[in-house]
């Protein structure tokens, strides 16, 4: 039964890959494509692998933050650094986006941590990463009066209120989930709900302090805001810098973050493309070089991410059907 609807899924996600390929290339000129592609200069390409590696540096940093409360060996910075970047590869050549699985499980493996305690770490970062994008959306868009539709800011205003409020309430959980605590009394009727907040409350309890606190929300600022840089070195490695300024690139980022949510093929392709395709022609670059943009941009970053972290697998010893392999029995258990 598992198996069939793995291969549903993998079919979907196919699908809608090919299906937004092919709405992205609707209205484009191959030959005018080929253009813009050719037209890439390698400095910028340098700058927007750079910008690839200073992200997996600050990923690294935060994750070391948020393990800082955490039994088990201290963690080091280069080797959360190669997991953060297993975790991305496999993002890309794998479906159903394992890779957040997998270096919960190496993290356990490596740290001496119950994969529970790792697990949920991971689950913070991205309540993080949803918190820290919309922050620097909803800054962009005020920035740039009557780009973005105002429902649009609306809506990312109320999503970033409700992931800082969940931040807020986890932050401080644990303490009330202990036993005879009305909260835990409360929940202990629904056994699966209580130990799945009790996990994300452990791994957000360093947030409780204020110093931890800001500098999690800092470094994740700080994430998103070097990522946007990506996008802006893209644009000049075009020629497209009279479009996409910094504060352009940044609802660039929010576009093709908002993309990355939808199933489709390993590394997103199909979903990113339209996405900032779309983006970029209301900013006003024609189809070729919207089309162009992505596609180079993608590309960029998907390559310098996994080959780093398909390397730093080998390293671990793990091919990639191991560790898949390792996944599927953790999950059985």
């Amino acid at each position: 039964m598992k198996g069939w609807r793995d291969c549903a899924s993998a079919i979907v996600g196919v699908v809608l890959t090919l299906s937004f390929l092919a709405l992205a290339a609707r209205n484009v000129k191959v030959g005018e494509l080929w253009v813009v592609l050719r037209s890439a200069r390698w400095g910028w390409i340098a700058a927007m692998a750079a910008v690839s590696g200073a992200d997996l540096v600050i990923r690294s940093v935060r994750w070391r933050l948020l393990l800082s409360r955490a039994p088990g060996r201290k963690a080091g910075l280069f080797l959360l650094f190669r997991l953060e970047a297993i975790g991305l590869a496999m993002n890309n050549v794998l479906f159903m986006r394992v890779g957040e699985l997998a270096r919960g499980f190496l993290a356990g493996r490596e740290l001496g941590l119950p994969l529970a305690t790792a697990l949920s770490s991971v689950a913070v970062e991205r309540a993080l990463d949803v918190a820290a994008l919309l922050a620097l959306f909803c800054g962009a868009s005020l920035a740039l009066p009557g780009l973005v539709e105002a429902r649009f800011l609306r809506g990312a205003l109320l999503v970033l209120g409700a992931c800082l409020l969940v931040l807020g309430v986890l932050a401080f959980a644990e303490e009330k989930l202990a036993s005879g605590h009305p909260w835990e009394k409360t929940l202990r009727a629904w056994p699966r709900l209580h130990d799945l907040v009790s996990q994300l409350a452990a791994g957000a309890s360093v947030l409780r302090g204020g110093g931890p606190a800001a500098a999690a929300a800092g470094l994740s600022l700080l994430l998103w805001g070097v990522d946007a840089g990506f996008y802006w070195f893209g644009a000049r490695a075009l020629g497209l810098g009279g479009i996409v300024d910094y504060p352009r690139a940044v609802l660039i980022l929010s576009w093709a973050g908002a993309a990355a949510a939808v199933p489709t093929a390993p590394g997103g392709f199909g979903s990113f493309e339209l996405a900032v395709q779309t983006i970029l022609g209301r900013l006003g670059a024609s189809p070729q070089q919207a089309l162009g943009y992505a596609l180079f941009s993608h590309m960029v970053g998907y390559i310098a991410v996994t080959l780093i972290g398909l390397a730093f697998l080998w390293r671990v010893g793990f091919s990639l059907g191991e560790l898949k392999a390792a996944l599927e029995r953790e999950k059985a258990r």
